[in-house]
């Protein structure tokens, strides 16, 4: 069904172009029109945005939804033991389910962070997931749109954990095939973890299939000190030099993190045309440092926002890592215009798209009719001065009002119209109440 979206109070074709009193036509999934006092085509809906910002939908260029099973916990350690404490123990009691032939768990957290982000106006994700078709299934039923990065590791993590690389090989391609459909809403992306976790054959692997089946890459890179010691202790070169070095860099990469990069690294980041995917919160959360946002931008590198998982962050709300983005840069920076409000919505939309493939990200005629609709009437946002300072700096996930992902609306007036949300957040409660209570007994060791 088309949809016309009426006399928006703002409409932020991006963070540059905004437009007053617009009309936004929508048909099948593209965005038709934009423009004012837009006809209807028989038999569209028409939605009144009156008082209300009307944006690109928010993209969460990096997270890992099966950790929506360990929100609030693990606060007070760095990366390394908060693997071994909190995420390994888990992964294992899901692999067991796994195992035992149960794979509604994945279901559950996947539809429980689908509908947290669609409720904060977020339209689409990356997920570095591990390989289970319920995560795919429960997108498509709540209605996200998702790239689903496929976890590839041989290397660092618990032998009980790891998959062997002919099986990881055989199983990636599986769902490449079943999957990956760059017309619908859910397409694959190869995930090797991060460079020590994976092999130089895997990764070299990995750049060859990606290039043959024109798949995005999807890895962690350089999120602590530690990591780039060891990367000069054993390959000799830092982590993005080593990354070049096997062929991995190109436009088709998203390197996640980023915070420990240097100016040669930088440089070749910029000339490769990476994008990278800055996840503030998780972070500061972990003390992994702060990513230097300004000299990439400085030096030409895409920059793209992610919330990270929520065992490390803990809330799938793009609003909040805009604000947290922006007010990091300040401190580290010394400088409060270290970014503008500009720059953390470009990331948290344009940018986000960009990482993550998919044609979205502006309102544009053409573009993929990905929008989320801001009611700005709440007190915590008036008196409005200035709608792009308003949105990055006031406003939060409850403020959007409506999420239309693919030209379908999937939340309308707050209410999810895919599912039943109260049914799938009650049982995703239960289930992930146990596997917890399950992971705090593991005895997994890496």
């Amino acid at each position: 069904m088309d949809l016309l979206i009426r006399r928006a109070a703002y409409l932020l074709r991006d963070a540059c172009r905004i437009e007053r009193d617009a009309d936004l036509l929508i048909e099948g999934n593209r965005i038709a029109a934009i423009g004012h006092n837009l006809l209807a085509p028989p038999g569209a809906e028409i939605m009144d945005a009156r008082g209300c910002a009307v944006i690109p939908g928010l993209v969460n260029a990096h997270t890992h939804l099966y950790q929506n099973f360990l929100k609030g916990v693990g606060a007070g350690l760095r990366l390394v033991p908060w693997c071994d404490a909190v995420l390994f123990p888990m992964v294992d009691v899901i692999l067991q389910e796994q195992r035992a032939g149960n794979r509604r768990p994945a279901y559950l957290w996947s539809a429980l962070g689908a509908l947290e982000m669609i409720r904060a106006g977020t339209t689409c994700c990356q997920d570095l997931d591990m390989s289970v078709n319920a995560i795919f299934q429960a997108w498509t039923d709540v209605g996200l749109r998702g790239v689903g990065a496929i976890t590839m590791a041989d290397a660092w993590i618990p032998a009980g954990v790891m998959t062997g690389n002919d099986r990881l090989k055989q199983s990636l391609l599986k769902y490449v095939a079943r999957w990956h459909d760059p017309a619908g809403r859910v397409t694959i992306s190869l995930g090797p973890s991060t460079p020590f976790l994976c092999s130089a054959g895997l990764l070299e692997w990995t750049r060859d299939i990606a290039e043959a089946r024109d798949l995005g890459i999807h890895i962690h890179v350089s999120e602590t000190s530690g990591e780039v010691a060891d990367a000069l202790r054993d390959w000799g070169m830092r982590p993005v030099e080593y990354l070049e070095s096997l062929g991995l860099l190109s436009e088709r990469l998203s390197a996640v993190h980023c915070v420990h990069v240097d100016e040669t690294e930088i440089e070749l980041l910029t000339r490769h045309s990476v994008t990278v995917v800055h996840c503030p919160k998780s972070n500061m959360k972990l003390a992994d440092g702060a990513m230097d946002w300004p000299a990439l931008q400085a030096a030409g590198v895409e920059v793209a926002l992610g919330n990270d998982g929520c065992a490390s962050n803990d809330l799938l709300d793009m609003w909040e890592e805009m604000r947290a983005a922006a007010l990091l840069a300040s401190v580290t920076a010394d400088d409060p215009a270290a970014l503008t409000p500009a720059d953390v919505f470009r990331a948290a939309t344009e940018s986000g798209a960009r990482a993550c493939r998919v044609d979205s990200g502006t309102l544009d005629p053409g573009r993929l009719a990905d929008v989320a609709i801001v009611n700005l009437n709440a007190p915590h946002l008036r008196p409005l001065h200035d709608i792009l300072q308003t949105l990055v700096y006031c406003v939060r996930a409850g403020d959007v009002s409506d999420t239309i992902i693919d030209g379908q609306v999937v939340m309308r007036q707050r209410q999810i119209i895919t599912v039943d949300e109260a049914a799938l957040v009650e049982e995703a409660d239960a289930v992930g109440q146990e596997l917890y209570a399950r992971a705090r007994r593991s005895t997994v060791q890496r």
